[in-house]
């Protein structure tokens, strides 16, 4: 019994886990209007993170609590 809840608790923590975060969209151009390829984009203090498309778009996971991203293009 005492297995199974364990269980069951770890499997309540990744779920509330999964749902205590929010996706963030958006584009990135430059000053003209060009979308910008290959822009770093990563929550700030964490390992989370992806790159903008061909079209300069990205979309990210960010967990509540978290409201800094950090963008880097070289």
């Amino acid at each position: 019994m005492k297995k199974f809840s364990l269980i069951v608790a770890m499997l309540l923590f990744t779920v509330s886990a999964t749902f205590a975060q929010r996706t963030v969209t958006g584009t990135i151009t430059d000053e003209s209007g060009e979308a910008l390829i290959s822009v770093n984009v990563v929550v700030k203090g964490s390992t989370t993170g992806t790159v903008t498309d061909l079209d300069g778009k990205y979309s990210i996971s960010v967990p509540d609590g978290s409201n800094i991203l950090v963008f880097s293009y070289t």
